[in-house]
């Protein structure tokens, strides 16, 4: 029996070709005001630039020490999808991190896009060499037993006040993070495709010299 071929992301191929600044701009014409995540979450490893399909993670603070400390998150890290953006939301608590270099290993092997947290991640040399783009609040050296555990995967989140489902487009380069709500995705990247040619038909202007003033009256781009 043959292996059946992967299919194509044609909505993710066009998300990859955008900016998160751009996708901002259209997401909030559209009515989406809501949908980049905290300014605190920053580039930590790997190129800065990753494009994906959701893939949420909740964690919350827990003081507990237990005996099996990392079960779920040794689950959640085995069923991450090839292609997906692991988006581990921890309530913004970055005292511990949950996501290290052993975890990037896996979810490498499983071929993951990349990796987006509102907490905090260590062994930040190994997750460098690594390369897995790696977008995070914080970096902490402490371990998460007895600080902070996750508590479901491929379930609706909330991260930094942005609600993620499975399978909504994740966005992420120098300027942030951003999330295109998966049934708005193909109106959203229209829109995003056709502001993308106007704003570097700007470019083209003001290079040449016009006046900005002129430019934004003429094709209301900035």
């Amino acid at each position: 029996m043959k292996n059946r071929p992967v299919e194509t992301d044609t909505l993710l191929e066009r998300l990859d070709r955008l900016t998160v600044a751009l996708a901002a701009d259209v997401l909030d014409r559209l009515g989406f005001r809501e949908q980049v995540l905290s300014h605190r979450i920053r580039p930590v490893a790997g190129p800065e630039h990753l494009a994906g399909r959701a893939f949420p993670v909740a964690a919350e603070v827990d003081t507990t020490i237990l005996d099996e400390p990392y079960e779920h998150e040794l689950a959640a890290v085995d069923a991450t999808p090839a292609g997906a953006v692991v988006v581990l939301a921890t309530g913004e608590y970055r005292e511990a991190a949950i996501w290290g270099e052993l975890l990037a290993t896996r979810v490498i092997a499983q071929g993951s896009a990349g990796v987006v947290t509102d907490g905090a991640v260590r062994d930040l040399a190994g997750l460098r060499r690594l390369g897995l783009p790696t977008f995070a609040g914080a970096v902490s050296a402490n371990d998460s037993r007895g600080r902070i555990t996750v508590r479901s995967w491929g379930r609706p989140i909330v991260c930094t006040g942005v609600a993620v489902s499975p399978g909504d487009l994740v966005l992420g380069d120098p300027d942030g993070v951003v999330v295109v709500p998966a049934d708005a995705a193909a109106d959203v990247l229209a829109a995003a495709e056709e502001k993308q040619a106007k704003e570097e038909l700007a470019r083209t202007l003001l290079t040449s010299g016009a006046r900005a003033a002129e430019v934004w009256e003429q094709h209301r781009v900035l």
